[in-house]
């Protein structure tokens, strides 16, 4: 009974009876700290689910003989607070991690928070929210080439080629300027300065400053900017155009680390507009009154929209 309360919590299927029993649970208060804390960092490529496997695999390969059946149980009991760590482990701030021997670096942002990293040729890289870059310092020389999950502006120093690697496509250019956006089915290059190449499905598509290209549930959108650096990173300004509502949903939970309902709005229908990353009650208008729609603030990491 226990154990199926907590995984209901972390799956957000609670009934009201069944939420008051829930805190009546002696853990209630630190399940709920922990769970807090973990929506600092929504990084989409972190598995939770894997990692655990690999955390109890560990663990197993551990135990003495005789002490196995005690700890099955125990495990049983605290999966869904390993589940909940998990996630709390990786968003703790934003850091440089080298990896093993090879000199890899790992740099993440948290939401609501963006850093600039100087990579080793003098190229500079600005993330935004909840994202993260790896590079090889070891190999650099040979190979410039670059990780991401989430949305970077790159201003790179001439030289040679120099990669972008996203899950759905790559970016290669020679020194430019230029801002990559990775995230759940969306994907988006914009050129600002320079020639950029995009690798896409066996196919090489080639953006001149202004020009850019986006894959949008599957679907490529090709489209153009007057802008010569992206708004996010010279104004803290979050902009679309033409833009899925979810996606505009999904960037101001990364801006401002809040979570939003709008179980009753068509995610689907095409925004474009802008927030402010610097004032949530003006980001909030921005995205809810071109769309009439109002906002309900349960608390202060959780807003509810719904139709005027």
């Amino acid at each position: 009974m226990k154990e199926h309360l907590i995984q209901k919590w972390l799956d957000g299927e609670l009934n009201d009876a069944e939420l008051q029993a829930f805190k009546e649970l002696p853990e209630y208060e630190s399940y709920t700290k922990l769970s807090e804390t973990a929506k600092l960092f929504k990084d989409t490529s972190y598995n939770v689910e894997l990692e655990l496997e690999k955390l109890n695999s560990i663990i197993k390969d551990r135990k003495q003989p005789e002490q196995q059946p005690v700890k099955v149980v125990q495990m049983q009991w605290i999966k869904p607070l390993l589940r909940v760590a998990a996630i709390f482990i990786i968003g703790l701030a934003v850091y440089y991690s080298p990896i093993y021997g090879d000199s890899t670096t790992v740099v993440k942002t948290l939401a609501s928070n963006t850093t600039t990293i100087e990579l080793p040729d003098n190229s500079e890289v600005k993330l935004n929210a909840a994202s993260s870059i790896k590079y090889s310092k070891k190999k650099w020389k040979k190979n410039r080439e670059v990780n991401l999950v989430g949305e970077a502006y790159f201003k790179v120093e001439k030289g040679s080629q120099f990669d972008v690697v996203t899950w759905l496509g790559k970016v290669s250019v020679l020194g430019t300027q230029f801002n990559v956006k990775q995230r759940v089915n969306y994907f988006e290059v914009i050129c600002y300065e320079g020639l950029v190449s995009v690798s896409y499905k066996g196919k090489d598509i080639k953006l001149p400053a202004g020009k850019s290209f986006k894959i949008i549930d599957g679907k490529i959108v090709e489209g153009q900017t007057k802008d010569s650096v992206p708004s996010w990173a010279q104004k803290s300004i979050s902009s679309f155009k033409s833009v899925p509502y979810g996606e505009v949903i999904k960037e101001f939970e990364r801006q401002y680390n809040v979570v939003i309902e709008a179980k009753n709005i068509d995610t689907t229908q095409l925004f474009t507009g802008s927030f402010t990353n610097k004032d949530k009650e003006l980001a909030l208008k921005s995205i809810t009154l071109p769309l009439q729609l109002k906002y309900i603030k349960k608390d202060s990491a959780k807003i509810v929209l719904t139709k005027e």
